[in-house]
């Protein structure tokens, strides 16, 4: 909407800058490394950079002398109330700000970035973990249940061994691993599930 809205020029004024009279957007999604990558590109007049500078300077966002690269001048859209539009249309001024956009993205730890180049573009690119597609996990049988842990979240997987068990004096078990000392948490205690051994070796 906002590619649509703000960033594809008027016919006439993509026919003067020899352009096509035409814009286009282009949505692409990928994995790459860890992540699901999605970008919202488009051909149109770019981010005004002066505008936006303009604009934050006005709000009090930044002072005058900030000495600030376009990265971070493009970073201010992202800041709440943060608007360059001369009127509100019902494409893109729909109350949600760019703020908005970046905390919700932010929630499924992922990241937004804006590159911009002026009378070409911008490239709008959001990351966010590809387990939130795909949850790779391992399973674990206790007794007659299965569970599944986040491989992300392991970090280790060993097999114990009655030496490596210390019982504190709280009365609770821990499990001396190198020099660290791990609590032992049973699945069959805690979720009350009849295990086919209570010996931690087994």
């Amino acid at each position: 909407r906002n590619s649509l809205d703000h960033g594809i020029e008027s016919p006439e004024t993509r026919v003067a800058a020899g352009k096509d009279e035409m814009g286009k957007i282009t949505l692409n999604a990928f994995h790459q490394g860890g992540n699901i990558v999605i970008q919202i590109i488009d051909d149109g007049a770019g981010l005004n950079r002066d505008r936006i500078l303009e604009k934050a300077i006005d709000n009090g966002l930044v002072k005058a002398s900030d000495n600030l690269s376009d990265e971070q001048i493009y970073d201010l859209i992202f800041k709440p109330g943060f608007s360059t539009a001369s009127e509100i249309t019902d494409i893109s001024g729909r109350g949600v700000g760019m703020d908005v956009v970046r905390r919700n993205i932010q929630e499924l730890n992922g990241s937004v970035e804006v590159e911009s180049q002026s009378g070409k573009g911008s490239t709008f690119t959001i990351r966010l973990p590809l387990t939130l597609a795909i949850l790779d996990g391992q399973l674990i049988r206790v007794g007659s249940d299965v569970f599944i842990f986040p491989l992300v979240s392991i970090v280790e997987s060993i097999q114990s061994y009655d030496q490596m068990i210390h019982r504190v004096s709280s009365g609770c078990e821990v499990l001396r691993l190198r020099d660290e000392y791990v609590p032992i948490v049973r699945l069959w205690d805690i979720f009350s599930i009849k295990p086919d051994s209570e010996k931690l070796e087994d």
